[in-house]
This record gives structure tokens, C-alpha cells and sequence, in this order.
């Protein structure tokens, strides 16, 4: 049966809302020194279609701030920055952010931008905002309709950590929305693998966390029916498609690989593991409580950080001076802090592993084939937060973000189940039966009994 935008009146309504909320608010935001250097990369979109050879990297090249970026950042954010100053008339950043130099050297160099081009870099990123509603409304409707999207769409909406991480010109929205779409992909009904190679890139390009995806993705595109007569060249066809579309955009979207591509990416692997180790040394220096030796004390700050730990608004404290006034002023205004309280974060907690539960019993009375979305979305969940787990030592709120539309889902899961038993039970009787047992007992006429 066909539905019209009437049928969905109330997630119109949503969305309206969440959007002008999320907009208003983006100025709001405390600045991030990473910010500046998306912004000062921005200026690889003119170089990718006037001469993107030269973002191309060779053996003997000196490895310059500019290109270890390249190399180790995903490049879809920048990309989308600088189509914002180009669609503006503005110019990228004229220099990068020095985190050894201070505030005011920083501004006097010119990497602290004004105003109209920071909010510009924030809004060439989170115009995916109203994109990601949508779409985790969409996921929600092949999983079990519409009251469960209105609930995740707020879950998700007013999460404490989208509201901060997504509106900052850096790569969680784009990371966000990506994830989102891919999930579309995933749960289609008619699987199309080069598609879904090719939204899964997306997600790899805005953060190349995303890889932790790939194998969710190829049991996605070899997912078809046992009966096929075809099945097994079906399934072969599938997978070269996948990885066809997937490294087609990788490759398009990183010219700094073109040259010499097997260098450039033990370059970039070399690169990326020696920023990560200098990121440890430093933090246990500065900060030691943010480097995670065990496993457990991993899950346990993942967990914190989704479900109760306030908005964190830089990983280390260098410029905090300058921006605790703003950060404060961030607080105080109703809405971007919501639930961030043992009490909200136990009854948050509590929804999504009633979610999870429930779409593990769904999974195992009705079958891997029937329940495919929700098995995907599992399969998902735990391969992200598992390798999350595995890879990532530090305790940034940021590398946190790509959960928090799985836990919204299934903490929304979680609460339409409830409903529905809370339903199945007064609908049957047996409730008020039994109300009526329990106030019989203190009714006059048995007191005398």
C-alpha cells in the first residue's frame, strides 16, 4: 500500500523541529583548533579539479603537514568545506592550526577564522543533519514503523554528542550521515552491491574508522536465497561488484595515492600509526587517565561517554582558557545537555539493551532470512563497537559518535516493545483482573470478613 507525506505527519513535524533546533545552535558551538585545519584544507577541492596531480605523493617527496593529511585523514570532509567557500566566494584558511603555539600566535598567523567562515565550514557539514534524520527514520520504518522512527529520530536528535561533535567543521556529521546511508544500502530489499560498495566508501572517506564496516557489508552482498539456481557465480558477481564500487570512489576521492600507490599507502599506514603512538606518549604525559590499557576499562569509557559523560569540547586542555567562556555559555542553554544523569542514563541504558534483546528474540523465532534488517543492524553494532574496542586506546568523546545512532535505534526498540506488551496486557484483561483482586482486598465488605 502506497503512503503520502500525510501519513507521516508527525515525523514532519519531528524533523521541522529537530532541524531548526540543530541550526540554531550551530554558532553556539565552542571552536575546536581541528576545525582550522579543515578549513585550511578546504583548498584541496581547487586542486582536485583544476591539477590534482598535485596532491599526488611519490617516493623521496618530503612528507609536508599538507600531505600527511592527505594521507591520514579521510578527504570527503575537506572536500566538502571547500565546496562551501567555493560556493560562497570565500577563500580557504590562510594557515593551518600550530597546537605548540598559543592562542593569540595562532590568530596573529592567521589559523583562528572569523566567524562567518567558521559557521560557513559548520554548515558545509551539517546540512547532512537533515539528511541523517531521514534516513534513521527510514531504517526504523523496515524495522518495525513509525512510532519506533519518531523515537530514535529523538534519541538521536537531541544526543548530547550530536548536538556538540556534529556541528563542528570537522568529520563526525558527514561520519554520522554515511553510517546512516549505508545502513540503507544494507537493508534493502533488493541488494545492489556496486551501490553499496560505493555508500560504504562514503562512509570510509569521511573517517576511515568506517572500514570497521567492510565485512558487514560483504555478508550483506553474498546474502542470497539458498534456492538460487545461480547461486554461487550470483554471490561471486556480488562481491567483485562490492569491492569495484567501493575502491572506485576511494580511489577518485585520494589523488594523493595516484603516483605511486603501493609507497603511498605504506606511507600513509606508517604515518597514521606513528600519530597514533605520539598520541599515547602525550596523553599519558599530560592526561594519563585517557589512555585505555584493558579492554574493559575501554567498554566502560564507551559507555560513559554515550550514556553519561557532559559534552567534551577538546581532548586536551591547551587553549582552555580562551574557550571555557564559550563552553559554559554552551551548557547553560536548555537542550544541549540533555540526559546526562545517573538516572536518564540508566532508563537510556536500560531502552537499548531491551532493544537489543528484543531484536535477538525477533532474530530467533522468525529466522536470519525474515529478520534480515535487524540481523544486519546487529551485525553492524557489534563489529563497529567491538573493533572500536580493539583499536582505538584513547578516551576522545568523538571516536564515540559513530554508536550513538545504533544505540538511539535500538533504545527506541527497546521502548516500542514495552508498549506493545504494556498494550498486549490491558488489551487482555489480565491487568485489570488482577487491579481488581488487589483493590478487593481493601474494599469495607472484606475488612469485615
Amino acid at each position: 500500500m502506497r503512503t503520502t507525506l500525510r501519513d507521516h505527519w508527525i515525523f514532519l513535524l519531528v524533523f521541522l523541529g529537530t532541524c531548526t533546533f540543530y541550526f540554531l545552535g550551530a554558532s553556539d558551538v565552542p571552536f575546536h583548533p581541528d576545525e582550522s585545519t579543515y578549513l585550511y584544507m578546504g583548498a584541496d577541492l581547487k586542486h582536485l579539479f583544476s591539477n590534482p596531480q598535485t596532491l599526488a605523493w611519490e617516493s623521496g617527496q618530503p612528507i609536508t603537514d599538507e600531505v600527511r593529511y592527505r594521507m591520514i585523514d579521510a578527504p570527503l570532509t575537506r572536500y566538502l568545506v571547500g565546496i562551501g567557500q567555493f560556493l560562497s566566494g570565500k577563500q580557504a584558511l590562510p594557515a593551518d592550526w600550530n597546537w605548540s603555539s598559543s592562542w593569540e600566535m595562532n590568530k596573529i598567523s592567521g589559523a583562528l577564522p572569523n566567524v562567518d567562515l567558521l559557521i560557513l565550514g559548520r554548515l558545509a557539514v551539517g546540512c547532512f543533519f537533515p539528511l541523517s534524520v531521514i534516513l534513521i527514520y527510514l531504517n526504523c520504518l523496515r524495522i518495525d514503523g513509525k512510532m519506533m522512527g519518531i523515537i530514535s529520530v529523538l534519541f538521536f536528535a537531541f544526543h548530547p554528542l550530536t548536538l556538540l561533535h556534529t556541528r563542528r567543521a570537522m568529520a563526525e556529521s558527514v561520519l554520522v550521515f554515511a553510517i546512516l546511508f549505508t545502513l540503507f544500502a544494507l537493508l534493502g530489499k533488493n541488494q545492489r552491491a556496486f551501490l553499496t560498495g560505493f555508500v560504504l566508501a562514503l562512509a570510509f572517506n569521511a573517517k576511515h574508522s568506517a572500514i570497521l564496516l567492510m565485512p558487514v557489508g560483504l555478508i550483506a552482498v553474498c546474502w542470497v536465497p539458498a534456492s538460487s539456481p545461480v547461486m554461487t557465480s550470483r554471490i561471486a558477481k556480488n562481491i567483485i561488484n562490492y569491492l569495484l564500487g567501493f575502491i572506485l570512489l576511494t580511489v577518485l576521492l585520494n589523488p594523493v595515492f595516484w603516483r605511486n600507490p603501493f609507497a603511498a599507502v605504506e606511507e600513509a599506514l606508517y604515518q597514521r600509526q606513528n600519530l597514533l603512538e605520539r598520541q599515547v606518549v602525550d596523553a599519558r604525559i599530560i592526561s594519563p587517565q585517557l589512555v585505555l590499557e584493558s579492554p574493559l576499562e575501554r567498554v566502560a569509557v564507551t559507555l560513559g561517554q554515550v550514556y553519561l559523560a557532559p559534552p567534551i569540547f577538546s581532548e586536551v586542555g591547551n587553549y582552555r582558557t580562551e574557550t571555557e567562556f564559550s563552553e559554559d555559555q554552551y551548557l547553560d542553554k536548555y537542550g544541549n545537555n540533555l540526559g546526562r544523569n545517573v538516572y536518564s542514563a540508566a532508563i537510556f541504558l536500560g531502552s537499548t539493551l531491551l532493544g537489543i534483546i528484543a531484536s535477538f528474540r525477533r532474530v530467533s523465532q522468525h529466522g536470519f532470512y525474515q529478520e534480515k534488517s535487524l540481523t544486519l543492524i546487529l551485525l553492524s553494532f557489534f563489529t563497529l563497537l567491538i573493533g572500536m574496542i580493539a583499536t582505538i586506546p584513547l578516551a576522545w568523546q568523538r571516536y564515540s559518535i559513530p554508536l550513538v545512532p545504533f544505540i538511539s535505534i535500538f533504545a527506541s526498540l527497546g521502548l516500542v516493545w514495552i508498549i506493545k506488551i504494556s498494550r498486549r496486557v490491558v488489551s487482555s484483561g489480565r491487568l485489570v483482573g488482577r487491579l481488581s483482586q488487589i483493590l478487593s482486598q481493601f474494599a469495607p465488605d472484606s475488612w469485615m470478613s
